[in-house]
């Protein structure tokens, strides 16, 4: 697999330095972190750089989405993000992002995406047995039997109700399952709160290709396939 090369933009220092330590920890390079635009276009000219950790939030009057597309670069990027509005993560797609780190972050979770990053940018091929798998698109697929979700032949850590939202839209083969529905099934006990489903939705878009699920408003969401 392909070595990473990382470079943080934050402009909270603090959580760039835990974030510099949490990766280097994890085995990984970070050629160092960015607290502004300026420096974040030095490093780029000087330091051989293959991904990129953005905060979307950067304090400024232009977010980590306007900076990346100023870059104009090829360089893939992650976003680190609180944000879970639609309207913010239609803007990200537009960049193409390999995954989303929500905030806060936790260790596993960014293990993950970083091991997940450092797949990608490999271009492994697939060796699973197909007959197997079922396709979801964007190179993802499912193992029913084992229930566990794989980008290629990498498995994908996904938590529990996160692998149950998935059953649901793969089950539901393209069409759209109601947010009634998915509150029923996963929280039997008690109805969530607006907030816990939205964050269950973006996690889980957070460790596929966002693009592979449709939200229509006031419904539920749907799996493209």
């Amino acid at each position: 697999m392909t070595d990473l090369h990382i470079l943080i933009v934050e402009d909270e220092s603090l959580i760039a330095l835990e974030l510099t330590h949490s990766i280097r920890e994890l085995g990984h390079h970070v050629v160092g972190y960015a607290t502004n635009a300026a420096l974040a276009k030095s490093y780029l000219k000087k330091e051989n750089i293959n991904l990129i950790l953005m905060d979307i939030n950067l304090g400024t009057t232009q977010t980590g989405i306007a900076l990346y597309k100023s870059l104009k670069t090829d360089i893939a990027v992650i976003y680190i993000t609180a944000y879970k509005d639609e309207n913010t993560i239609l803007q990200a797609v537009e960049t193409n992002p390999l995954a989303y780190l929500v905030k806060p972050h936790n260790e596993d979770e960014l293990s993950a995406l970083l091991h997940l990053a450092k797949y990608k940018l490999g271009q492994k091929s697939i060796t699973l047995p197909r007959n197997t798998m079922q396709a979801i698109g964007k190179n993802y697929f499912y193992h029913a039997e084992h229930e566990k979700l794989y980008f290629g032949d990498m498995p994908i850590k996904l938590g529990t109700k996160e692998l149950k939202l998935l059953q649901l839209l793969i089950c539901a083969k393209g069409s759209v399952v109601s947010f009634e529905t998915i509150e029923f099934v996963l929280w039997e006990e008690a109805p969530p709160g607006n907030s816990s489903l939205r964050t269950l939705i973006y996690r889980l878009r957070a460790k596929l290709d966002y693009t592979l699920i449709e939200t229509l408003s006031g419904q539920g969401i749907r799996l493209q396939t």
